[in-house]
């Protein structure tokens, strides 16, 4: 079924297998389903919808509108809402269901939301359970970590973004067991490398692209298990040795042209594969491994089921959903974990049969458009109804969100906590602010007092920088932003022989995701055997593209 984005305007396909999948996770009140009408809008713009509700990076000081402390958040202090520490939000006596309103079926649901948000208390930042880390987004379990996001069971992690159980890392980004890695992508069980990417199971290596069980192995590509490599080439630990030395990358010119000689030169020597798929059944898209089913979909592991969906993880049958961690039965949902039976929800963590419902936790189950609630079930706007009560009113609100145009839809961006250039959307589709402003979106003016000049000359070489460093103000050599240094991140650089950073960790982080593809599919030939394949390289793109098979006779 074809049909124009009611968005874009693009064209763009219904499959049956997406109607299908629709039917399978049909929501039921009451023992009745109410079908899930097809999407109105394409793909991308309804994974931008969903994005523009995440702030991932951006934190703030203002204080806490109970206890009036200083707080970090992900609220800026103009945000016109309710915003509690952790400490009081969390307290028992902090009680959302009080804020609980009527339903009114004479306006559309989404306004009656929209003034619940500007009641109900909203928790400061997405850190649980951890220690001296509040600097940071979405992280869980973790101790000593700044301005990082996505993070869980790490210690000592900086600038970086997806990390589990690691440690001592900076500036990396989708990273699992690592430890003292640096500027490291998609990697596995690394240990002490740097600069390295879709590599697994490394220690001691600089400069390597999906290389596995290498050690001491310098601008290799496509590699495995083997030690002392120097541009793909078996030399000895001397010979290694004085060849990596020559390089020099304590000093912050010399890194930068090697950058450019391994990314520009180095790395197109060799083919690169169509996708990265491992040890999966049936499935379209990029980064997927030990899963089944999947359509359309990145960043997914050991999944059964999934369609037009981003970074989903030990999950079943989850369809149009952005960061879904042990989830089942899931549509047009964002950021949840260890929940079931979610429809149109951003941020449910522990809960279960929630509709059109925003950061709801602890076992909080059978609520329609609530907010900020904990163990709490049959609500409706926040307001406590029997569970008789909550049968009978639900379906009687579904209707009338039939006919408003809005059952079926998630949240619009308008709707949306935080500024679009917030957001995690502005990262995947960005906008310049005018573009922002005319689509009547929010956005979140910098502040100026970020952009001063910088005095301070930074020595090229790690080994003249003074200690002293860490209270100078550095400006960003792309955008101008104002960002430091700080004492364990020096440390770290000198113990590496690393230079000091020139960009500010946003720019940084912007540089790491360009090391990926979009997240785009195409078709093109194999450029090896000619068969057709599907990958993220689009098909004008000049690198040599190997399907699955010519790839891994390349390289084993």
């Amino acid at each position: 079924m074809n049909q124009l984005c009611g968005g874009c305007s693009a064209p763009f396909e219904i499959l049956e297998a997406d109607l299908a999948g629709l039917a399978a996770i049909t929501p039921v009140v009451a023992g009745k389903e109410y079908a899930l009408p097809s999407p109105t809008l394409c793909t991308d713009c309804r994974q931008q919808r969903r994005l523009a509700f995440r702030n991932e990076r951006k934190v703030y000081h203002r204080s806490c509108d109970f206890c009036k402390k200083a707080i970090i958040s992900v609220y800026s202090p103009d945000k016109p809402y309710v915003v509690y520490c952790s400490e009081c939000w969390w307290d028992d006596a902090c009680d959302a269901t009080q804020y609980g309103q009527d339903f009114d079926f004479s306006r559309p649901f989404f306004e009656q939301f929209a003034e619940l948000v500007h009641k109900v208390p909203l928790l400061s930042n997405m850190v649980f359970n951890s220690v001296n880390s509040e600097y940071n987004g979405f992280c869980s379990g973790s101790k000593d970590c700044y301005l990082s996001s996505r993070i869980g069971d790490c210690e000592n992690i900086l600038y970086s973004y997806l990390g589990l159980s690691a440690l001592g890392c900076i500036d990396c980004f989708d990273f699992f067991h690592c430890q003292y890695c640096y500027e490291c992508v998609d990697c596995w069980n690394c240990y002490n490398s740097k600069f390295c990417q879709l590599s697994r199971n490394c220690t001691d290596c600089v400069f390597c692209y999906d290389c596995i069980g290498c050690k001491n192995c310098f601008g290799c590509v496509g590699l495995r298990n083997v030690e002392y490599y120097f541009f793909n080439k078996p030399c000895t630990k001397e010979e290694y040795e004085e060849n990596v030395k020559k390089y020099n990358l304590g000093n912050y010119a010399n890194l930068e042209a090697f950058k450019k000689q391994f990314y520009h030169e180095e790395l197109f020597k060799k083919p690169f594969r169509s996708a990265v798929i491992i040890n999966t059944e049936n499935a379209s898209g990029n980064y997927i491994s030990q899963s089944k089913d999947i359509y359309r979909c990145f960043d997914v592991e050991k999944t059964d089921t999934a369609r037009h969906s981003w970074g989903v993880e030990y999950a079943k049958d989850i369809y149009d959903c952005s960061f879904i961690y042990y989830g089942e039965h899931c549509y047009e949902n964002i950021s949840n974990s260890k929940s079931a039976n979610i429809y149109f929800s951003f941020v449910a963590i522990g809960v279960h049969d929630l509709l059109y419902s925003m950061l709801c936790f602890n076992n909080t189950h059978d609520c329609f458009g609530c907010l900020s609630l904990k163990k709490q079930q049959y609500c409706i706007l926040n307001k406590q109804y029997s569970k008789e009560e909550y049968e009978a009113l639900v379906p009687r609100i579904i209707e009338h969100m039939k006919k408003t145009g809005e059952w079926g839809e998630f949240f619009s961006i308008q709707f949306s906590l935080f500024g679009y250039n917030e957001s995690l959307a502005q990262e995947y589709f960005p906008l310049k602010k005018d573009q922002i402003l005319a689509k009547g979106y929010r956005y979140q003016e910098e502040d100026v007092r970020q952009y001063l000049p910088q005095k301070y000359q930074i020595p090229l070489d790690i080994r003249d920088v003074p200690g002293s460093i860490i209270s100078e103000i550095l400006s960003c050599i792309d955008c101008g932003k104002n960002y430091k240094i700080i004492a364990r991140e020096l440390e770290f650089y000198q113990q590496a022989v690393l230079p000091i950073p020139r960009k500010c960790p946003d720019c940084r982080h912007r540089s790491r995701m360009s090391l990926r593809n979009p997240r785009k599919l195409y078709q093109r030939p194999c450029d090896r055997c000619g068969m057709n394949i599907e990958t993220t390289y689009a098909p004008e793109r000049p690198e040599k593209v190997y399907c699955e098979k010519c790839y891994l006779e390349g390289v084993y």
